[in-house]
């Protein structure tokens, strides 16, 4: 059943994010310092930075040493060789290269940019820090989920989320890298008709509109507010939920390198 109305709230008070911090007792927290109470329904769309700095995924460039294909991708994009060295360590492929922009195949099978390797955010420039996504970003959420229902009694919807690039678009907006108990996609129910009486046809990615709608509020900088709670939201529960279910087999690129 469709609701007229989704409210979603960007949770302040998240504390900076260290290695072995359990995220899911300081999400609980913070959404008690705000004055709410999880509920049945509840979406939770959480940044995928505080989840690789908890689970240790921070790297020190000084620890890189590149590698000839790194080398040969930086002189082409002009981008640090250890960064690059740890771009094509996280990533199955390199499908494309424009200017500074690597579009990849990552490890977890989702194309991206720069095998989800960033660097905002991470620490100090000048000291050379960068962040890589989580091993298994399903597990992440599911484990999130779990430490919630076992603080609060309510296990909530989690997806885990990241600013993509496109290939074909310049920029990047929020999507889901890793989901628990919710379905990726709302298909059809039987019976359901567009407005000319045709049957309705097509499936609907409803974690990326959902992680989407959140990257508007958690911002892409300096705004601290990597946790939005989402309620009212339309979506079919799912326990055995996984993102290898939105995933489309990508043909692997000529060699580049």
């Amino acid at each position: 059943m469709t609701t007229w109305d989704m409210r979603l709230r960007a949770i302040p008070g998240m504390p900076r994010i260290h290695t072995g911090d359990e995220l899911g007792r300081l999400i609980a927290d913070a959404i008690a310092c705000d004055g709410h109470v999880l509920q049945p329904g509840d979406v939770l769309v959480v940044a995928q930075k505080i989840v690789s700095k908890a689970e240790g995924r921070i790297v020190s460039l000084d620890s890189v040493t590149p590698g000839d294909r790194a080398e040969e991708l930086a002189h082409r994009t002009g981008r640090d060789p250890r960064l690059c060295e740890l771009i094509l360590t996280e990533s199955q492929d390199v499908l494309a290269i424009f200017g500074r922009h690597i579009i990849t195949l990552d490890n977890r099978g989702i194309v991206d940019t720069s095998g989800g390797v960033d660097s905002s955010n991470a620490g100090p420039f000048a000291e050379g820090w960068a962040c890589l996504l989580p091993v298994d970003p399903d597990r992440s959420a599911r484990t999130i989920r779990d430490d919630l229902h076992a603080l609060t009694g309510i296990r909530p919807a989690v997806i885990i989320s990241d600013s993509l690039g496109q290939q074909w678009r310049e920029g990047s907006s929020g999507a889901a890298i890793g989901l628990a108990g919710i379905a990726g996609l709302e298909r059809p129910v039987p019976g359901d008709k567009d407005l000319d009486g045709n049957p309705a046809w097509g499936d609907i990615n409803r974690v990326d509109e959902l992680a989407a709608a959140a990257s508007a509020l958690m911002g892409q900088s300096g705004a601290a507010t990597p946790v939005v709670l989402i309620r009212g939201a339309t979506y079919t529960p799912d326990e055995n939920a996984t993102m290898h279910d939105l995933l489309i087999r990508v043909p692997q690129a000529q060699e580049l390198l």
